[in-house]
């Protein structure tokens, strides 16, 4: 009972604070709507073997130098290739906007033996998750281009967020801008 009480209280605040008026694009729970658009600015290479191109603080990062605990983003195609591809400038329209949390499993130090650390856990217990939008879009020119995920750094369970739009703006620099209806 009490978790159904805490569960529809979360629900309403939630709803009031995403409720009508003006888009605050400071809040970190104040999704760009669908109806928005990401205009790519700079054609993007997605490396052979990957199927994603990071973006964090403006620049492209390669997958393992993206810093989880920062706000970042990445352009994902639908299928894997061997060879580079190219994203080419363009608009995509958002037509679906999915919030996602993953607990993570990151060792940056050497394996500790005998318990020490638990897989996915910060010592203390509680999960390490990082909260993210999937932005889905859309392209007649561009079909393989299947979204763009943008993700709040990696926190405590009790701390993480999605990433705000003004974060969003940050980690696309100016490859690309990301325009609210």
């Amino acid at each position: 009972m009490k978790n159904s009480v805490l569960f529809w209280a979360f629900l309403l605040l939630t709803g009031c604070a995403m409720g009508g008026g003006k888009q605050d694009s400071s809040n970190v729970y104040s999704a760009p709507p669908v109806g928005s658009s990401i205009e790519l600015k700079t054609a993007l290479t997605v490396p052979g073997g990957e199927t994603r191109v990071y973006l964090q603080r403006g620049v492209v990062v390669t997958k393992k130098a993206l810093d989880r605990y920062y706000p970042s983003c990445n352009f994902e195609l639908k299928k894997l290739s061997e060879t580079d591809r190219t994203i080419q400038p363009e608009a995509f329209l958002v037509v679906r906007v999915q919030p996602q949390t993953s607990e993570i499993v990151y060792h940056p130090q050497p394996l500790q033996l005998a318990g020490l650390r638990s897989a996915g856990m910060d010592g203390s217990g509680r999960p390490m998750i990082m909260r993210a939008l999937h932005l889905w879009i859309g392209s007649d020119r561009q079909p393989d281009v299947m979204r763009l995920t943008c993700r709040g750094g990696l926190d405590d369970m009790a701390w993480a967020s999605p990433p705000s739009i003004d974060a969003m703006r940050q980690a696309l620099g100016g490859y690309a801008s990301l325009i609210l209806p």
